[in-house]
This record gives structure tokens, C-alpha cells and sequence, in this order.
């Protein structure tokens, strides 16, 4: 009886994979590179890892569910109909009332396999040191840093089989050596990475450099004043508003109507990003409470900071950056244009930056605003974005803690839709980077990016 199970398992395998070619090979026929909104354009790509299509708008994946014959349903749950010429062949897609033609069938595809090579056989995956290179950062070998290095292997095995999709990089810092950096998905130590949120902690950084520089007294100044000269008027002004300061805003303190994922608040990021002006959109939203009193996460809070900026220096936020931040720091390999108005819809005002430019930023912070001997941020500065209640906002940081088996970790975080996590972590002398490509997680899937797993269940207990 046990000798004939075998071969009809195998028997069953084999037709499984099959029927999983065959489906894959049915949605090869929808790929290509499409026009999509505002002008810009989008590839359908079909993925042999999960026999899935999807749409790739700027590296970013979104899933298409098929329903029947040339039927999907995108991620907002929108039909997308795939239509056909007069010889049967794909030419367009309509979505939302329009349709949108197809460009060309010879496009550079998005790798869809974390690690090709090694998907099928994970357990060949080999731990190497990270690579020695003229950037201020110091390699060094993981297992004299951690007790347990066997679980952060398992994790990257577990990576690669695809358990943790759409991660694509992890970066560890401990005791101011890199210790392990890792690439999938056809990333790499030279790939800009979308940092969405995670731009906002570096903007500001920005602001305090400015403050730094006498630009601003401090972050105690009221905030209107400083738009007078840009908007002749500023909506729903009152007591409240009047008494609104840059620290309020760092902080999320705001007291605006402005609550990102809460689609009844009037300054909620989508209703936002309908308006052609996002700043004086945000400046523009009632008061519900105080300044001061209780935190609000709200992205129009960030684009004020960054607007304030452009006022005081008189230049484009991102020449600023780079004067001040980036060129100091040797930072060159990087994406960001800040158009906080409609045409930033499909790129959110965010930045692009490679993993080790992130861990630069991180460690500058962590080492008291110093890189390689330079004040790039003052300590004072430092020290007040770290000051901040348990599981609350500092200066656009947020506090993260885990705890585990009774023990607490804490963590000062730069996260980013996606699942990029920059975690500073002063008890542990440690920094961690993730960067990847799950948006809009709980939407889709219900649950949280993967470092929000990884990280207490493989390096923190790795420890």
C-alpha cells in the first residue's frame, strides 16, 4: 500500500504544477507596459512565484485578482477589464471609466523571485560579511555579535523562500559594525529604495539643521506667521490655530481635523491629495482641539515642515538637504523631488535613497547628530527628537518597543508604507534597516509588514 501512495503523490505534485504553469502562462498574455493616470504609465507583470498579476506603478506591486475570462479586480476593488483587437490579441485595459492603450510588449520587468537562484533550494543560502567600501562603514561578522546568528539565517531562508514577500533589504548595525545586509527581489547595495513616511523623519532633521543655523529662533515660533507672505489667507482661523507651533507640528500635536487613516477626518492624506495645494491645504483644516494635547499622525503636519523650510532658507527643501545633509554626509545616490500639489500623486513628495544612505542617516542620529567627526545635527536637536512618551512622536521619530519574554526593546523609528523601518536601538547599540515593497498591508492582507515579525522573532531573540 506504501509503495503505490508514492507514486500517485507524486503523480498529484506533478499535475498541481502543471495546472500552476499552465494558469501563469495564461496571464503572460496581459503583460506589458501600459499608459496609466496623469500621464504616466504602469507595467502588467505575471508572477510564476505566486501564478498572480499585477500592476507596478514606480517599483511598487498591486495585485490583480481574476474573476473570469479577461476580468480582474485591482486592490481598491475596481474592476480592470483587459480588451482584445480584431485579431484577439491584448491592446488595452479599462479601469474606472477610462481606458488606457498598450505601449509595448518589450519592457524591463520588476524580478518577482526574491532570489531566483535559491528560491527552490533555500537551504544552499550562505551567510557572507558585508562588503568593505569607501562610505564611513565598518563591516564585521554577525556571529561575534549576536548569541543566537542561526535565527537571523533562518529568517533570510525564510525571506528567500518567499514566507516574508516583498522584503527587499535587511541591513543590521551592531556595535558600529554592519554586520548583515541582504538584497531580494533584484535589489542591491546601489538601488534607491521609495522610503514613503520614512522621508518624514528625515525632513525634520532638515528643519533642524535650520533652526540650527538661526534660521528659525526655535521650534516654539508660531507657525502661521511664517505663511503670510506665501497664502493672503489661511482658512478657519481661531484661538487655537493662532497658538499652533512648529514643535505642535513635530510632534503631531497639531490639533488639526487631520488624521491619515481615518477617512471621516477632513484632512485625511487621500482628501489631501485631491487639492492642488497640500500645504495650504493642511493649514487650511479646522482645529478639533488644542494645540499641544494629544498626537495625531497626519502627513499634511510633515509637508508643512517641509514647506516652513523652503520659506526661511528661500530655497527648494531638497537644495537645502543637500548643502547641509547630504553632500556632509557623502550621500549622492538618491531621488527626491518635493512638490507637495497634484502632481506628486503618484509619487508622494517622498524619497528615494539607497539602504546604507538610510543607515548613515540613522547612525548619524544615534552617534548625537555626528558623521565621521562632522556636527551635521545638533545635539540638542538629537536629544529633543528623542525625548518623547512611551509609544508616542518625537520631531517626526516615532517610539517603537517590543517586549519579549518580559524584557522591553526599545526603539526610536522612521517607518515608511511598504514596510521600510529605519529602528534606532540606544539600549542595544544597534540599528536595523528594512526596506521593502508590501503596500498598503493591511489593506490587502489584513496584517502587518513583515519586520514588524521579523524583528522580535528573529533578531531580537538572536540577542
Amino acid at each position: 500500500m506504501k509503495i503505490l501512495l508514492l507514486p500517485m503523490m507524486l503523480l498529484i505534485i506533478s499535475c498541481s504544477e502543471q495546472k500552476e504553469e499552465s494558469q501563469f502562462q495564461k496571464l503572460l498574455e496581459y503583460e506589458g507596459h501600459y499608459e496609466y493616470i496623469n500621464n504616466t504609465t504602469l507595467d502588467i507583470i505575471a508572477s510564476e512565484v505566486d501564478t498572480l498579476l499585477y500592476a507596478v506603478i514606480n517599483k511598487a506591486k498591486y495585485p490583480l485578482t481574476h474573476n473570469d475570462l479577461d476580468n480582474f479586480t485591482n486592490v481598491q476593488d475596481k474592476a480592470v477589464v483587459f480588451n482584445r483587437n480584431d485579431t484577439g490579441e491584448i491592446d488595452s485595459y479599462s479601469s474606472n471609466g477610462k481606458t488606457f492603450k498598450l505601449i509595448s510588449k518589450d519592457f524591463e520587468k520588476l524580478e518577482m523571485f526574491p532570489r531566483k537562484d535559491l528560491f527552490h533550494t533555500p537551504e544552499k543560502y550562505s551567510y557572507q560579511k558585508p562588503k568593505k567600501i569607501n562610505d564611513g562603514i565598518t563591516t564585521g561578522i554577525l556571529e561575534d555579535e549576536f548569541n543566537n546568528p542561526e535565527l537571523i539565517y533562518e529568517m533570510i531562508r525564510e525571506t528567500i523562500r518567499g514566507n516574508f514577500s516583498d522584503v527587499h533589504s535587511i541591513l543590521i548595525y551592531k556595535n558600529d559594525k554592519l554586520v548583515l545586509e541582504e538584497y531580494f527581489y533584484g535589489f542591491d547595495i546601489q538601488t534607491p529604495h521609495q522610503l514613503r513616511s520614512a522621508t518624514k523623519p528625515i525632513i525634520g532633521g532638515v528643519l533642524g539643521i535650520a533652526i540650527d543655523q538661526g534660521l528659525i529662533e526655535n521650534e516654539q515660533d508660531k507657525v502661521l506667521p511664517y505663511f503670510k507672505s506665501k497664502y493672503k489667507e489661511i482658512a478657519h482661523i481661531d484661538q487655537r490655530k493662532e497658538q499652533l507651533t512648529i514643535e505642535n507640528l513635530l510632534m503631531y500635536r497639531h490639533g488639526m481635523d487631520c488624521q491619515n487613516n481615518n477617512a471621516k477626518s477632513k484632512g485625511n492624506e487621500q482628501a489631501m491629495m485631491q487639492s492642488s495645494d497640500w500645504i495650504k491645504y493642511s493649514l487650511d483644516l479646522p482645529m478639533v482641539n488644542n494645540p499641544g494635547t494629544s498626537s495625531s499622525y497626519c502627513t499634511g503636519a510633515a509637508l508643512i515642515i517641509g514647506g516652513l523650510v523652503e520659506v526661511v532658507t528661500n530655497k527648494k527643501i531638497e537644495d537645502f538637504a543637500e548643502e547641509n545633509l547630504f553632500s556632509p554626509m557623502g550621500i549622492d545616490n538618491y531621488e527626491w523631488t518635493f512638490e507637495p500639489k497634484t502632481t506628486s500623486k503618484t509619487s508622494f513628495n517622498q524619497m528615494s535613497l539607497t539602504s546604507r544612505g538610510l543607515l548613515k542617516l540613522a547612525k548619524m542620529y544615534k552617534d548625537g547628530g555626528i558623521w565621521q567627526g562632522k556636527q551635521i545635527l545638533s545635539k540638542r536637536w538629537v536629544d529633543k527628537t528623542f525625548d518623547m512618551e512611551e509609544g508616542d512622536y518625537g520631531y517626526l521619530w516615532e517610539h517603537k518597543f517590543f517586549v519579549i519574554n518580559g524584557k522591553r526593546y526599545n526603539s526610536y523609528l522612521a517607518t515608511g508604507n511598504g514596510g521600510q523601518k529605519v529602528n534606532i536601538w540606544p539600549e542595544l547599540n544597534m540599528i536595523t534597516v528594512f526596506t521593502g515593497g508590501n503596500y498598503n498591508s493591511y489593506l490587502l492582507y489584513g496584517k502587518s509588514t513583515p519586520p514588524n515579525e521579523m524583528i522580535p522573532n528573529y533578531i531580537l531573540k538572536s540577542l
